[in-house]
């Protein structure tokens, strides 16, 4: 089979953006930095800033694990080709993650361990089981996590924010996986009945490990809730509701995602 084709800009493609470089910030994340590649220097971190990081970067081990998974399943040796190189960046990034946190004196694997359990059940309850699911998972958990870190972006610290935003890396796996959708649902189209149940099932499992991990994780949970725009928080009950709306937000643009990908309804 040929490689994916792309789509015409301001076309199929425009409907695809699920995550796009808008921001000054975002868009300095793909430029060089000055001493990039030396270990990096400690940094001050909020509380639940570690937190935030090892559930970054525990996320961004299981996105690498998936992508991984999905290479195999790619129609063409170019595609398995380009999956295997946007998997090595997104390691890339636990990696960076990673190294901040052994700059804090922090041990990595304590960090993440805590969000394991619930992001290995969330992955393995999505796991995909051919080419379209794949890629359809990739943009949603991009699409996911953009929106996350755009709901608290105002309430971050520019050095924290930079570990944690999506960066180039999430452009190109959003880029390369929208067009090997828009290909897959062209030479399928009855497959997309099956995409939107997928797309479905998916926001109803991101419920319930988010609900878990928000009950367990209290000084995530809290820092979360005083970085959402707009929002006073006095006390832990007010917390929970802050997230409880940004919860419901996230599902709410993870609709309108579908829908702009021809699978809601």
């Amino acid at each position: 089979m040929a490689p994916a084709q792309s789509i015409p800009r301001g076309a199929g493609a425009a409907s695809l953006d699920p995550v796009s470089p808008t921001s000054d910030t975002q868009r300095s994340a793909a430029e060089p930095r000055p001493g990039e590649g030396r270990a990096p220097a400690p940094i001050d971190l909020p509380e639940g800033g570690a937190q935030l990081l090892g559930l970054t970067a525990q996320a961004d081990l299981v996105d690498f694990e998936m992508l991984t998974a999905s290479a195999p399943m790619a129609p063409s040796l170019s595609q398995r080709i380009d999956v295997a190189t946007l998997a090595a960046d997104q390691l890339g990034r636990f990696e960076r993650i990673g190294a901040q946190l052994t700059a804090q004196e922090l041990v990595v694997p304590e960090v993440l361990g805590p969000y394991r359990e619930a992001l290995d059940a969330f992955a393995g309850a999505t796991r995909a089981g051919d080419w379209a699911s794949s890629v359809l998972r990739a943009l949603l958990v991009n699409g996911l996590r953009a929106d996350f870190v755009t709901a608290i972006h105002d309430g971050l610290d520019e050095q924290l924010l930079a570990l944690v935003q999506p960066g180039p890396t999430a452009w190109r796996i959003s880029d390369f996986a929208g067009r090997a959708l828009a290909d897959a649902l062209d030479a399928d189209p009855a497959g997309a009945g099956a995409l939107a149940l997928y797309g479905r099932r998916f926001a109803a499992e991101a419920v319930g490990q988010i609900q878990r991990l928000v009950a367990r994780e209290v000084e995530l949970t809290s820092l979360v809730a005083r970085a959402g725009e707009g929002h006073a928080v006095e006390s832990a009950g007010d917390e929970l509701g802050v997230v409880s709306e940004l919860l419901e937000h996230l599902m709410a643009e993870h609709g309108k995602r579908l829908a702009r990908l021809g699978l809601g309804g």
